[in-house]
């Protein structure tokens, strides 16, 4: 998808309700800005997350991307199920800290963002994806 008109479908997973919230407006000003439309899907049970993922089957996942908040083991557990499910698309990790950006290596996380994340730094971070 490299035309602006085309739709950007990314889910934002993170159990924090607010911090969901928070990085999901963050990639919607950042799309906005660039004039990209985007729909910005907002998750904060693994189940309903994994869910949507797995609904695909063979189709692949429905999403260009992911953010998912891994503030604890949970979020690397969800982070892990879910690049089990997709190899391939971006994945992006947030946190309010650096302990697992190791994790986010063997995850091939794309990106390691803290919080809260600003639409710049999502710009810079999904910037990779086109320089990739």
């Amino acid at each position: 998808m490299n035309k602006k008109t085309d739709k950007k479908r990314i889910a934002v997973f993170d159990f924090r309700a607010k911090d969901c919230i928070h990085t999901a407006e963050a990639v919607r000003r950042h799309y906005a800005e660039q004039g990209i439309n985007a729909e910005v899907v907002e998750f904060t049970a693994t189940q309903a997350f994994a869910y949507d993922f797995k609904a695909n089957g063979d189709m692949g996942t429905p999403y260009d991307m992911t953010f998912i908040g891994v503030d604890g083991i949970m979020g690397i557990e969800t982070a892990r199920n879910i690049r089990e499910l997709d190899a391939l698309r971006p994945m992006f990790l947030v946190s309010e800290v650096s302990d697992y950006g190791l994790e986010g290596f063997r995850l091939h996380a794309l990106d390691y963002l803290t919080k809260p994340v600003s639409p710049q730094r999502i710009g810079q971070a999904v910037e990779r994806i086109r320089s990739g």
